[in-house]
């Protein structure tokens, strides 16, 4: 039986741990966990309206239009009847705007992580090339190295995991972002948990600044 339900936002910058924690909530709450990126994939496999329209712009390499993203989000969050966790998801005061008119937010948390950290856990990540499994150097390593443990395939780096490119991604996230975490907290719903240490401690730490049990 669900205890709490709630409607929460987690920010921070790739690598500061959103889907993990966002797993751990999830797995307790039963909280829905939400992400634009899955809502795409989804969408795409299932040969949806929305879906094949997002693909139009995915596969040339934009921006999915707002437009398209309000529908796949409200749809997935009009679903979501126990409560949800949003991932990455509002990055702007547009995205902000939308949520506000249509759904009550309780609580939003941010983790905070300093960028450097970002870079290196991010260039410690490592993929499957066969089962696409994915691991980390520095706390996921597989039994062998470069090797994975499920089907013995070559661990690769992700072809947009090399420095430069995640310090644009972290810098692009500041820039779309800081807004964002400006208005939730002159609202009073903006937690920060720092995000620099072990993942039980973190999620400990979530759960104290969301007041459940």
């Amino acid at each position: 039986m669900l205890v709490n339900k709630m409607n929460i936002i987690l920010i921070g910058i790739q690598g500061s741990g959103k889907g993990t924690q966002a797993k751990l909530l999830n797995e307790k709450y039963g909280w829905e966990h939400i992400t634009t990126g899955d809502l795409f994939r989804r969408n795409i496999e299932a040969a949806t309206e929305l879906g094949l329209a997002a693909k139009k712009f995915i596969d040339k390499g934009e921006l999915v239009p707002d437009k398209y993203v309000f529908l796949i989000v409200k749809d997935a969050l009009d679903k979501a009847v126990d409560g949800f966790i949003l991932d990455g998801f509002p990055r702007n005061m547009e995205q902000v705007r939308f949520l506000q008119e249509n759904f009550s937010i309780q609580r939003v948390v941010l983790l905070e992580l300093p960028d450097n950290k970002a870079v290196e856990r991010l260039m410690a990540r490592r993929n499957c090339a066969v089962c696409k499994r994915d691991y980390n150097i520095l706390f996921k390593k597989p039994q062998k190295e470069g090797v994975c443990d499920v089907c013995g395939g070559e661990l690769v780096i992700r072809d947009d995991d090399t420095e430069e490119a995640i310090r644009k991604r972290i810098e692009k996230f500041h820039n779309e972002t800081n807004r964002v975490i400006e208005y939730y907290a002159e609202k009073g719903l903006l937690s920060t948990v720092n995000a620099d240490q072990p993942v039980e401690s973190i999620h400990n730490e979530i759960i104290t600044k969301l007041g459940v049990e």
